[in-house]
């Protein structure tokens, strides 16, 4: 069976372990120590871990929930469950109890996958409230187990002991599984509203793994770090195209970790957020800033030849003599000690979830450090557009992968001023519909295409540009139309704001919350002479939100007036994951932080107030 006959996501992980079989490739790597598992003994493990889920009374077209960081077992879990012909359904581990007891509820989940005590805690404070949840398998060992929750690892060491050997019956199973049946169900807030469920079939993942896989350049030489959370389909379509193409794979622990995962993983490429590559880039500004004044100007010299230099490369052209001659002396001096912190070995860096600003695209560019930005939504399996090598163009999300199509809607934004109109999608990874929500449904396919949401721009080139979300413009209690995306993109990667939320509906003026780089603006402080005891001080004062009134001036000096941020607050912790402030793929929940901040929201807008007021 050639790759192009795969119809199933089981047709395409027993074609991949056949084919990398046989050069002992090695397909999966763990956190724990970055031990690894071939791609023969992945498959014993899986074909035990799914006869057990099956002696567990799971059948097909049943709901399995996987509750679990990035790990090895994430992955065996999921291809026992697919093998099986069950639904997996992914929950981010960090998700707060109410939302996982939404999921698990309403997805009818027959049995849970989780990985440590903490999220079998969760689950269990949870279950006399589920009645259809037969089960828990916990991947950490166990030193003992209540009534229905079992050892993972024990579970498949018996069932792997057992005869006859599961691998036969695994593969006769999984080949039975039909392209058009549902492979997982993923539940998606977007950055509003309740939590939704999305269907996506076999069929649907397999034509983005083979449309993706021809456009890379991968092989069993590579190494993959694995780290954007698999609860999300971005992190698992990426691993079902490195599993094929037989790059190792290695599971970071977390965000916070990932500096030290990537110095011991030593990936070739890696799938990233925005905000990944903006934290990387800000941890080297701030280390430039803590260097000496000589070591300062030569980063700011090399930084300015190597961006000189990459376009070339981007256009496959040859930079004239004395540029190449500066740029060898620039990376051998400052670029290579900033890949040497991501590995020294990493070569794509494929960016997806949320707009990319194009300063850090360009920094990452120039550090040698090649980003290929794309465009997709869960419900697109996920990838639409991407840059790749050859096609690239700084700016846009790419043009649209083999079997896609893309058009725009023909109405404009809501306020007419030419922002971009509706991105519209059809092809073989849209999904067949929301679960269970037909209104939901009814307004996002229309004549057979998907409708996004995401307002855009198509060029010449095919290449699209993402200009904001269409339902989050707010209109100004004086009729104008404000679109928050445009305004907070004007902040991506700036030296002195970290997240920022804009606001002003029904308002006589534009505000916003405001996240400082807290490090950044204790340094500037310090520099400034200003005291302060604590974060709380510092954002208070009056000195200092002065200094952040003149940046957000600057960043806007060139919007129209009524786009202009007229007044703001500066909090004194980031939004995070883990407060229920941000998605898994660290976008601003914006209901959340509009809800949760209400009153310091209205603060900003008491009926004296004046239009040029800022504090």
């Amino acid at each position: 069976m050639g790759v192009r006959n795969c119809r199933t996501l089981n047709e395409l992980f027993l074609l991949s372990i056949d084919r990398h079989q046989k050069t002992d490739a090695f397909l999966i790597k763990s956190g724990a120590g970055y031990g690894g598992v071939s791609a023969g003994e992945a498959l014993r493990q899986v074909a035990a871990l799914a006869r057990a889920l099956e002696g567990l009374g799971i059948k097909p077209g049943d709901r399995l929930a996987i509750m679990a960081e990035n790990r090895w077992e994430w992955a065996l879990t999921d291809y026992a469950a697919l093998g099986l012909g069950l639904i997996d359904v992914p929950i981010y581990p960090k998700l707060l109890a109410p939302d996982v007891e939404h999921i698990l509820r309403d997805s009818g989940s027959r049995g849970a996958v989780v990985s440590s005590v903490t999220q079998l805690e969760k689950v269990v404070s949870l279950r006399s409230r589920l009645p259809e949840m037969k089960f828990i398998l916990v991947m950490d060992r166990l030193p003992s187990a209540a009534t229905g929750v079992h050892d993972w690892h024990a579970v498949v060491d018996n069932e792997s002991r057992r005869s006859p050997d599961p691998v036969d019956s695994f593969r006769r199973r999984a080949l039975e599984v039909r392209p058009e049946g549902v492979a997982t169900l993923l539940y998606t807030s977007g950055t509003t509203g309740q939590y939704k469920g999305v269907p996506l079939t076999h069929a649907n993942i397999v034509s983005n793994v083979l449309a993706c896989q021809e456009l890379f350049p991968l092989g069993p030489g590579d190494v993959a770090i694995s780290f954007l959370p698999l609860s999300h389909i971005l992190e698992r379509m990426l691993d079902y195209t490195f599993f094929w193409r037989g790059v190792s794979i290695g599971y970071g622990q977390s965000l916070e970790a990932l500096p030290q995962n990537l110095v011991d993983i030593r990936p070739t490429v890696m799938g990233v957020v925005p905000r990944v590559l903006e934290k990387i880039h800000e941890r080297v500004v701030e280390a430039v800033h803590q260097a000496s004044p000589l070591n300062q100007r030569l980063f700011r010299w090399a930084a300015t030849v190597c961006r000189r230099c990459f376009p070339y490369r981007l256009e496959n052209r040859t930079p004239p003599l004395t540029l190449r001659l500066k740029h060898a002396v620039a990376d051998a001096l400052v670029c290579s000690k900033v890949r040497a912190q991501m590995g020294g070995r990493l070569g794509m860096i494929i960016s997806g979830a949320a707009p990319l600003s194009r300063e850090v695209a360009e920094f990452f560019h120039a550090m040698g450090l090649p980003v290929y930005e794309g465009y997709g939504l869960t419900e697109t399996s996920p990838v639409i557009t991407v840059n790749y090598p050859g096609a690239i163009k700084l700016g846009t999300v790419g043009r649209a992968i083999h079997g896609v199509e893309v058009k725009l809607g023909e109405e404009g934004g809501e306020d007419g001023s030419g922002a971009g109109r509706e991105i519209l999608v059809r092809g073989p990874n849209v999904t067949p519909g929301y679960y269970r929500a037909d209104d939901a449904n009814r307004e996002a396919f229309v004549d057979g295409w998907f409708c996004t949401g995401d307002l855009g721009t198509l060029d010449a080139g095919g290449y699209l540009s993402i200009t904001g979300r269409k339902k989050n413009l707010f209109k100004t209690s004086g009729g104008k139309y404000v679109s928050p995306d445009k305004l907070e993109s004007l902040f991506q990667g700036h030296t002195y704001v970290a997240q920022i939320v804009v606001v002003g509906e029904a308002q006589r003026f534009v505000g916003a919350l405001i996240v400082p780089h807290l490090a950044r603006l204790e340094a500037y402080a310090r520099r400034a002479g200003i005291g302060f005891q604590s974060h709380e001080e510092l954002v208070t004062n009056p000195a200092l939100r002065a200094f952040i009134a003149q940046q957000v001036e600057a960043a806007t000096l060139w919007l129209a007036p009524h786009e202009k941020i007229r007044q703001f607050t500066l909090l004194a912790r980031e939004f995070t994951i883990e407060s229920g402030e941000l998605t898994a793929t660290q976008k601003v929940r914006r209901r959340v932080v509009e809800e949760r901040y209400r009153d310091i929201i209205e603060e900003m807008y008491p009926p004296t107030a004046t239009a040029a007021q800022t504090t």
